[in-house]
């Protein structure tokens, strides 16, 4: 779900994107050792997430200090206007470790709430520091009819073994039983198992003991271990990639889908999903590539602990308002200069249906609580017309 924001470097995409993935051959023939196999209860493939997921943004107010929940449904109605039928809340881009688990359940709540009514089924990420807190929200999670799973991220501070990892996804999963849940891994921000994904599954299915693990949100480029991960258990388990810039490597290696953050306000990687979904490798390589272009754009805006994702949701009329310190926001200028780069390149959406819902003054200021933007009474402009992406 994330891609330049974390300074990685981008490779231009031709016709052949797996080809020039660089791979290491050898190392690779060594991670595609036999996965295990063993005999499982749940149902994984009638919970397979497949083609898009949105890891969305917390909405806030009061300059980062409370949660905006007014501003989930025209959020999730933005996402059910441009096609998108999954939604992660509370994951990176959705701030979780600098929110309260208070604040997770009632976002959680209310996401559950206006979701799916739309058509967007709801994964909350449970994963916490405290084994207690992942336990709790899981459990939480498990009482709200609106969610269809859970999602974890380890611990990252007292960072775990193998072993230790498989126990906290045991006693995490084992507090909301009837739920699938997906393993979290982005060893970029954890610095968790960086390469061993697929050993995860392979401890799972050996001890039988992750009754309702039916996958990984792998977000990493590491496509040797991506690839391993594929393989255990004769491909039982559902891969989700989470770097948008190499989504197409993923799809082609066997992925199911991607979580995306720029899905959320760009139809570049909607378009190679849906092109790489209908046979056209040469259309979802030439978009693949203009998603690259794209995160290697906002790519510098997101240094210094700047939030520019959430400053392009603004600018596509989806106001999920500041960010929370550690995070900042872009600065006015910024903010002007990275709006009129991406939108004269055409890489973000015009006219959503959440433009209708906010004045077109409040739509293109950045989310700073002194800016005089927000002192304006908020309506919607008139003639607004929603659009379908």
């Amino acid at each position: 779900s994330t891609c330049r924001a974390q300074g990685h470097a981008t490779r231009k995409f031709g016709t052949r994107p797996v080809a020039r993935a660089a791979m290491g051959l050898q190392r690779l023939a060594a991670l595609l050792a036999a996965g295990l196999g063993g005999a499982r209860g749940f149902d994984v493939e009638g919970n397979r997430i497949k083609g898009m997921m949105a890891a969305v943004y917390t909405p806030m107010k009061n300059g980062g200090m409370e949660l905006d929940l007014t501003k989930v449904k025209p959020y999730a109605a933005h996402l059910a206007s441009v096609n998108i039928t999954h939604a992660m809340p509370a994951g990176t881009n959705g701030e979780s470790v600098s929110l309260t688990v208070s604040e997770r359940k009632q976002l959680a709540e209310e996401w559950a709430k206006v979701a799916p009514g739309m058509g967007v089924k709801v994964y909350i990420h449970v994963g916490a520091e405290s084994l207690l807190d992942a336990i709790e929200l899981a459990r939480h999670a498990a009482t709200l009819p609106g969610v269809s799973g859970i999602v974890c991220m380890p611990p990252v501070y007292f960072k775990p073994s193998l072993e230790t990892l498989h126990d906290f996804l045991a006693a995490v999963s084992g507090a909301a039983p009837a739920l699938p849940i997906w393993y979290y891994h982005i060893p970029v921000f954890t610095g968790v198992l960086q390469g061993r994904a697929h050993e995860v599954l392979q401890l799972a299915e050996k001890t039988g003991k992750l009754l309702n693990l039916v996958g990984i949100k792998f977000t990493d480029y590491d496509l040797a271990d991506f690839t391993a991960c594929l393989q255990v258990a004769n491909g039982k388990y559902n891969l989700l990639f989470g770097r948008d810039d190499k989504g197409l490597s993923a799809l082609m290696l066997g992925g199911d889908g991607v979580v995306s953050s720029t899905v959320n306000y760009s139809p570049t990687l909607r378009e190679v999903v849906q092109l790489y979904a209908k046979g056209d490798l040469r259309g979802a390589a030439a978009a693949q590539q203009k998603n690259a272009d794209l995160c290697d754009t906002f790519g510098p805006y997101g240094s210094d602990a700047r939030n520019v994702q959430k400053a392009i949701m603004r600018m596509v009329g989806v106001d999920v308002g500041p960010s929370r310190l550690p995070y900042q926001d872009l600065s006015p200028a910024e903010y002007a200069a990275l709006e009129a780069k991406l939108q004269s390149k055409g890489f973000i959406d015009t006219e959503p249906l959440a433009t209708a819902l906010q004045s077109d003054d409040r739509r293109r200021c950045p989310p700073s609580s002194s800016s005089p933007c927000h002192q304006k009474t908020q309506g919607p402009p008139k003639g607004a017309q929603a659009k379908r992406g």
